[in-house]
């Protein structure tokens, strides 16, 4: 296999993404407005959209970890067709209020369905022993991001808020065609997987006594400490290994709250994660609100921005080493750290010049929040159950964005920046609390701790 050329795919298909949700979620407001809609009705629609994002989530995971025949690849190809379908008929629908609003929830949710599968696709390929760097990928998308919102911005002033969907069909079309040539696997991987399948189902029955799956660790070449036990099952025939993951998929307990039960303490790291979020998207949201009584305007805004999106760049292109000497448990916990002591410098900040320097704290809070969370996922985690885990860290940054949103927007309006600000920092301080407490508890790949 080709992993330079994965590598690109791989990029591409984070390239497109994040431009995708630029053009989708970053521009809702002007193209939403120019559509008529009111800033109340824009708020609404994103956050309904959000919430059924939330919600399908989870569903969709769940059909790209039962399913046999239905890849990774062609789930996440279809569900941008179906987007591509709703954006479609967004262009040609006059400028009427509920028409417009739905096909606009349908397009949001399906944005927030995606973001896991895509993140997902890196992991299909890690823990199948192939080399494909998560963090550069997303840095790709993050500079590209930046790219699409300068040419956007330009282009809406020139054409019209509906350039919007236009970039957004050509951006689907574009993910669709990647899928499509990403490769998928021959079955002589088939073995492993069924293999590893098994051996984290006996875990989570206590054989071993851990909870999870050592995948990322595996791609960073770290030893594991079953490695005879692994090396034993590896020597066995394709047909051993598939008879048993087989019968061990079948014995996999189906009802409702198995999940929560097999992995307590990744679901309070996701609460605790969802509270880092909030402040996360609260400080983003009203920015604006907050810098200018430190005598800062729209210019400023830009600017703040721009420095924030490449603190986030060393971090993202260079994770993939950082990963290899620290755990993504802690690097995790680290994340919850700077998300705290940048919401505390946000509320001491004095003048913009200070606001500038503190987006320096992006390198370890944002920028490591998105990596960090993918890996941690596929190292506390069995096979069968990574992609659903991946539709649940998607869906703090979700959940964050839906409340920070509305419970900022409710402070500034009947209180002050402020006291938002101070409501902001102490949510902070709880989720990292609470990250710190059951983010150890979470057993991963062994070696790390």
């Amino acid at each position: 296999m080709n992993e330079k050329k994965l590598m690109v795919q791989y990029s591409a298909l984070q390239g497109c993404y994040w431009m995708l949700f630029c053009a989708v979620y970053s521009f809702s407001t002007v193209y939403l407005l120019a559509r008529g809609f009111t800033s109340a009705q824009i708020g609404v629609c994103i956050a309904v959209g959000n919430v059924c994002g939330v919600i399908l989530q989870p569903t969709f995971a769940g059909i790209a970890d039962r399913s046999q025949k239905l890849t990774i690849h062609k789930l996440t190809a279809l569900l941008a067709a179906l987007m591509l379908f709703t954006v479609a008929l967004q262009y040609f629908t006059p400028d009427i209020l509920w028409p417009v609003a739905i096909l606009f929830v349908c397009t949001n949710a399906l944005l927030q369905v995606l973001q896991p599968l895509v993140n997902s696709v890196s992991i299909y390929y890690i823990n199948r022993g192939v080399n494909v760097d998560f963090g550069i990928a997303r840095g790709i998308g993050s500079l590209l991001y930046a790219v699409c919102s300068s040419i956007l911005g330009a282009l809406v002033a020139q054409t019209g808020s509906r350039v919007v969907l236009v970039a957004a069909g050509i951006l689907l079309a574009v993910m669709i065609i990647v899928l499509q040539r990403m490769p998928v696997l021959a079955d002589k991987y088939a073995g492993a997987r069924n293999a590893d399948r098994t051996r984290n189902a006996d875990r989570m029955r206590g054989t071993d006594g851990a909870q999870g799956t050592d995948g990322a660790q595996g791609t960073d070449g770290a030893q594991d400490t079953d490695g005879a036990r692994d090396t034993e099952g590896a020597r066995r025939s394709d047909k051993a290994q598939i008879s048993r993951g087989a019968h061990t998929e079948k014995t996999a307990p189906p009802v409702p709250g198995s999940f929560l039960r097999r992995y307590p303490y990744v679901c309070v790291v996701s609460v605790g994660l969802t509270m880092l979020m909030l402040d996360h998207n609260m400080l983003n949201s009203y920015l604006i609100q907050i810098i200018t009584p430190l005598g800062g305007d729209s210019v400023a805004l830009g600017n703040t921005l721009a420095i924030a999106a490449v603190m986030e760049l060393p971090t993202m292109f260079l994770f993939s080493r950082l990963v290899k000497r620290i755990s993504s448990s802690r690097l995790v916990m680290l994340c919850g750290v700077f998300f705290f002591v940048k919401s505390l410098v946000y509320l001491f900040c004095g003048n913009m010049m200070q606001m500038y320097a503190a987006q320096v704290l992006q390198m370890g809070a944002f920028a490591l929040y998105i990596p960090s969370s993918v890996y941690y996922v596929n190292e506390v985690m069995a096979p069968q159950d990574t992609f659903k885990g991946q539709a649940i860290m998607a869906g703090t940054s979700t959940l964050g964005g839906v409340f920070g949103s509305l419970l900022g927007g409710l402070i500034i309006d009947y209180l002050n920046v402020r006291l938002m600000l101070i409501f902001g920092t102490i949510i902070a301080f709880v989720g990292m609390l609470t990250v710190f407490w059951a983010a150890p508890k979470t057993k991963g790949a062994p070696g790390k701790y």
